[in-house]
């Protein structure tokens, strides 16, 4: 990969955004939407090309903390098209993101996943990060069908 880019996108990057969660995962936002949606300081999408070809997004929210007067962020999003896997670019992106923290002085970063997920394991310990005993803690899930009841 000579011409491998990865940066933060914004507003004015909207068509690249789309096109890259087009292309990777299958479903297109729409453009007013993606303008919107990186419009926000808060929405982090980091995108990764190989020339003009997207090859990878990761997408993340910067928190306020009610206990510190400094954000965090959580990773919600990581997605490597299938051609370009196991190439770095994912870790490329995580190290863009982790340079975002700096520059923000963000408290933490995060990210849940499963342990069954191997792939995802090795990359966030790979990078720096390392997991939390899970004890007693466990995740509960609103759906949207949900909100009427």
């Amino acid at each position: 990969m000579k011409d491998r880019r990865v940066k933060r996108l914004r507003a004015a990057d909207a068509e690249r955004a789309v096109r890259a969660i087009d292309e990777i995962k299958g479903e297109n936002p729409g453009l007013d939407y993606m303008r919107q949606f990186l419009s926000r300081e808060a929405n982090v999408l980091i995108a990764a090309s190989d020339g003009d070809a997207p090859t990878g997004y990761l997408i993340a929210y910067l928190l306020d903390r009610v206990d510190a007067d400094r954000q965090m962020l959580c990773i919600y999003e990581i997605e490597v098209s299938e051609s370009h896997r196991r190439t770095g670019i994912a870790r490329a992106m995580i190290n863009s993101l982790k340079d975002l923290c700096r520059q923000l002085d963000a408290s933490k970063a995060w990210v849940i996943t499963n342990r069954s997920n191997r792939a995802a394991v090795q990359l966030y310990s790979s990078t720096g990060a390392h997991c939390e005993p899970a004890g007693d803690e466990i995740m509960f899930v609103w759906n949207a069908e949900q909100w009427t009841s």
